[in-house]
């Protein structure tokens, strides 16, 4: 039943491809969330793994499982012949498995990057069908369910694209899924969730991905745990794929067939102008209509003072900042003046009876919805799909800088102090013991940088140290970390990530690709549910939203003490 409601669903496309070049979005939509439930549990996360130690001995990387027995599909510069490695499952089954035999030649050991694993637990795996990447065309549209390391998630990171080279110089397909350091190894599928691809390498804008017919071509050799210089000698054969594979023009230009939707929710986003640390910022704010009248969210640390509102007219308003939350990075302000527009949230004193247009959760089932980052110019709207559930993400990026470090000893003292750094310009010297931080003892060096990680740039933090028999105070302000100059093709896109980007308690990601500057705009789905705003361009790959629970109660706690216009 369920392949003839999509052979009828297929049908049903291609007939309107003969007519028209406008894309149906929710026949793709639901192609894709099928592919997506279908391939979803074989999308492993993996790492080199001492199984004396039971500990992890490499970096993250991504396959999928292509048989019950459980053979792994991932790329030749992530996998050892003979060495184990832990397999993670979705669904947080893990098992063990061996790298078995990779091809990787002499001259260009970066190609053709094809190897296989094999899991070698007793147990039946999940695992996902393999297509033929011979069948593959341009247009076609495709989906990645891989691991990118700079997320750290247990669950994959889905995102939609569509094929843009069915072979380059170098034999890799492309597509425009953007992969990142971890997702290396991880599939691409296409629509009927088959694995057609691996990912292999990007250059700035371009993604690489290893056609699947080598693993077909060459499976009895890749089964052997050896290093292949060359094409391994035996092959088997290939086969030909037996569906007609789709082709959809107008996916060239994803963005430019939702503009028709983005100007319905035009009058919900407005821009922002301050000045902050001495410079003018522009960022994006979303109206919010409440019972107490219309504010705007938007990103706190893009919000300094005198911020000044554009609204869709082109007037220009004064505001005032309401309430701000280092946690979310949120920011409540005030226009001086009655706004028009605004997303519904007339159920903000009842969050468990949220308004029908406002989504305060997101569940598996919605991975591959399509979403829509609205900018005051519908043009500028980026399009995405719904990329993960909800997940906590660690402060690293965001971790104040102090410039000082400690040994691994008790009692703790300093012994490394960076020149022009917070600890140095405060005085602190190698050898200092540490006391306390903030009044909070430091006995062991964990308190050290569990005291520190409370803490964001700007703030001033008291250090009591003891220096040569006496107690010292000093206060220090914080800054923000020194940010790496830019070397690697993955940091190498416009407007490049957000300074504000992790340290979030509940944040969802997608594939969106806007600038820093454009957050604080609001995201809907087609049907024009609410889902939050985006608060970070966190990556190449990726960008980051609040949900609406969240932002539902930082304007709740927001409005208890201010009665807006």
């Amino acid at each position: 039943m369920k392949k003839i409601l999509l052979l009828i669903l297929l049908q049903s496309i291609c007939a309107s491809y003969g007519f028209s070049q406008q894309l149906d979005i929710q026949k793709i939509q639901s192609l894709t969330q099928n592919a997506i439930k279908k391939a979803y549990p074989a999308s492993v996360r993996m790492w080199a793994f001492d199984t004396v130690k039971r500990q992890q001995a490499g970096p993250q990387f991504s396959g999928v499982v292509v048989t019950p027995e459980g053979h792994i599909l991932t790329a030749a510069h992530v996998n050892t012949p003979g060495q184990s490695y832990l397999v993670t499952f979705p669904d947080g089954k893990t098992g063990i498995a061996k790298g078995l035999g990779k091809i990787e030649f002499a001259k260009t050991p970066n190609m053709p990057d094809v190897a296989m694993m094999k899991i070698i637990t007793v147990g039946t795996w999940p695992y996902a069908e393999m297509g033929w990447s011979s069948a593959i065309k341009i247009n076609e549209p495709v989906i990645s369910i891989s691991y990118p390391e700079s997320l750290n998630q247990p669950l994959p990171l889905v995102r939609f694209g569509s094929i843009t080279n069915v072979k380059n110089e170098y034999g890799f397909l492309q597509s425009t899924c953007m992969m990142e350091p971890g997702d290396s190894g991880g599939p691409i599928f296409d629509y009927l969730g088959r694995v057609i691809g691996l990912h292999s390498a990007i250059n700035v804008d371009v993604d690489y991905e290893i056609p699947v017919d080598f693993y077909r071509k060459y499976w009895k050799a890749l089964n052997v745990p050896r290093t292949y210089a060359e094409l391994p000698e035996q092959e088997d054969a290939v086969g030909n794929d037996p569906e007609i594979i789709l082709s959809i023009p107008a996916l060239a230009n994803l963005n430019s067939n939702f503009i028709k939707t983005a100007k319905q929710f035009s009058d919900h986003v407005v821009s922002i102008n301050s000045m902050v640390d001495g410079k003018q910022q522009q960022v994006m704010g979303t109206l919010v209509k409440t019972e107490k009248g219309t504010c705007i969210i938007s990103k706190s640390s893009l919000i300094g003072v005198d911020p000044v509102v554009r609204v869709a007219n082109g007037k220009d308003l004064t505001a005032k900042v309401i309430s701000r939350d280092r946690n979310t990075d949120l920011v409540l302000l005030q226009a001086g003046s009655k706004l028009k527009g605004g997303v519904s949230l007339n159920a903000l004193n009842a969050l468990n009876a949220l308004d029908a247009s406002v989504k305060d959760t997101i569940a598996v089932k919605q991975l591959g919805m399509f979403l829509i980052s609205v900018q005051p110019g519908a043009g500028d709207s980026q399009v995405s799909v719904m990329g993960s559930t909800v997940f906590s993400l660690n402060k690293i990026a965001g971790m104040a800088y102090l410039g000082a470090a400690v040994a691994y000893t008790a009692p703790v003292a300093i012994t490394v102090v960076q020149p022009g750094s917070p600890a140095g310009n405060a005085g602190l010297q190698i050898g200092d013991q540490l006391v306390s931080i903030n009044d909070t003892a430091i006995n062991k060096p964990e308190d050290y940088g569990n005291q520190l990680m409370k803490y964001w740039a700007g703030d001033t933090i008291q250090f009591d140290i003891l220096r040569e028999g006496s107690r010292l105070s000093k206060q220090i302000i914080l800054a923000s970390r020194p940010e790496r100059p830019v070397t690697h093709p993955v940091d190498m896109f416009v407007g490049g990530k957000s300074s504000r980007r992790d340290g979030f308690d509940a944040v969802f990601a997608h594939g969106a690709k806007i600038r820093p500057e454009q957050c604080g705009g609001p995201v809907f789905d087609t049907a024009g549910h609410f889902y939050g705003i985006n608060i970070a361009r966190f990556g190449r790959a990726s960008t980051i939203a609040i949900p609406a629970k969240t932002i539902l109660a930082f304007i709740k706690t927001g409005l208890n003490s201010t009665q807006l216009p």
